[in-house]
């Protein structure tokens, strides 16, 4: 067997064997043996025609079996003799034999290149950290006032943000009433359309109001209402207002929360913002890291471990099944490139540093775990021992510490500015 190796581009490669003549030859032979015992030709017994006839009356179909039943067996054994390593099958391209010459086929495979690190330290990265912000403890504080929110009866007309309860009743072309349905909803957000909610605004129960679902361009979203009659005028019929009653912002709407009182509130709220932003920027940093190493050093990922890992990601969006990834499997694919071309980074760049982990290393990652779950560190470990021990545990911390060491020798600068905004 020989074989001949091209580059078609940086991740796949097309093999070209060449079985010499001989061998191919009693390949064959010892394949038409096989199949001649239960081939059946009138004038003779099952297994019983002479091969010569047997080639005259079967012969495309004998050379197609022969060639589905060996090619994959001449491409492992090829696929074995060379230097490389497939990660992916090899795709049958091309045949080409004639019973007692040279069998020559091709194949492509995909491989995973040489990473070649250019640069990972010293680098201008763009980031700018989130910062806290008073109106962060505003919305905070709203949020704890919509969850301790009472619900009462509108004494007045509907506003936005009250709940409606109504009745949408169908009317055929002359205006009479076919059908009923009854819906609640919150004023102002809901997936009726725009023009519906200010036709429903500043009305009393009773009230009827002429009026489309829908605009042009929404689709129903109510299992009840299809499409081909969204565009008609639905009576809707107001059967009730209610409104949310806020708790006032005071050291009582505190303790309903169990602080002591509203400052206290206030400064564990803002505490927790402040570490939330925290965790945040560390997580924000290491992907600003990762975009510039993507940058900096060139590095191609095959095709099939691309959509492989896409279609992993797919399958945690999915709705209906096989049908349903292959038509959002589009969207994953560049989140899939980019997720795959930052972890083989990290996993090169690693190499090259030989980072230890030394028992330090490992107390202090527990101590925090054990910190962040308000945990005695001796029962995190014991709780949390096969974690501790695991390659995964080890290779976090030497993660951890390759992002500090970029961190550190890298400056950090502004985003760079949209076009329209140097304008």
């Amino acid at each position: 067997m020989k074989t001949e190796i091209k580059k078609i581009d940086p991740c796949v490669r097309e093999l070209i064997i060449t079985i010499e003549a001989d061998e191919v030859l009693h390949d064959y032979n010892s394949n038409l043996n096989q199949l001649k015992k239960n081939i059946v030709i009138p004038g003779f017994r099952k297994g019983k025609a002479p091969i010569s006839m047997i080639e005259r009356t079967y012969g495309d179909h004998l050379k197609d079996e022969f060639l589905n039943d060996k090619i994959k067996n001449y491409y492992e054994k090829a696929i074995d003799e060379i230097d490389l390593k497939p990660v992916s099958p090899g795709e049958y391209k091309k045949v080409d034999w004639e019973k007692g010459k040279d069998l020559i086929a091709s194949f492509h495979f995909e491989i995973f290149p040489e990473i070649k690190i250019n640069k990972y330290t010293n680098l201008e990265i763009p980031f700018e950290p989130y910062k806290f912000k008073e109106e962060m403890l505003d919305v905070r504080i709203e949020e704890f006032r919509d969850k301790l929110a009472t619900v009462i009866d509108a004494d007045s007309p509907s506003e936005i943000g009250d709940i409606i309860l109504s009745k949408f009743c169908f009317l055929d072309e002359n205006d009479v009433i076919t059908k009923e349905i009854d819906r609640q909803f919150f004023l102002g957000d809901n997936p009726y359309s725009e023009e519906f909610n200010k036709k429903l605004t500043g009305k009393k129960i009773g009230d009827e109001i002429k009026t489309k679902l829908f605009d042009a361009k929404q689709e129903s979203q109510d299992k009840d209402i299809s499409s081909n009659i969204k565009d008609r005028n639905f009576l809707v019929q107001i059967t009730s207002i209610k409104r949310k009653q806020l708790p006032e912002i005071d050291d009582d709407f505190a303790k309903d929360l169990e602080f002591e009182s509203l400052q206290e509130m206030k400064e564990k709220i803002t505490e927790d913002l402040k570490i939330g932003i925290e965790i945040e920027n560390k997580k924000a940093i290491k992907e600003a890291i990762i975009n510039k190493l993507i940058e900096e050093n060139q590095i191609d990922i095959p095709n099939s471990i691309k959509t492989n890992y896409a279609r992993e990601m797919a399958k945690s969006y999915s709705k209906s099944g096989q049908d349903d990834i292959e038509k959002i499997l589009p969207i994953f694919q560049e989140i899939a490139e980019h997720n795959l071309k930052g972890t083989y980074l990290i996993q090169e760049i690693l190499k090259k540093e030989n980072i230890e982990v030394t028992d330090e290393d490992k107390e202090n990652v527990i101590k925090e775990a054990a910190e962040n779950l308000n945990m005695d560190v001796e029962k995190y470990k014991k709780m949390y021992k096969k974690q501790i021990e695991s390659e995964e545990f080890l290779f976090q911390i030497k993660e951890n510490k390759l992002f500090e060491i970029i961190e550190k020798s890298s400056t950090f600068v502004p985003y760079p500015k949209k076009e329209e905004e140097k304008k």
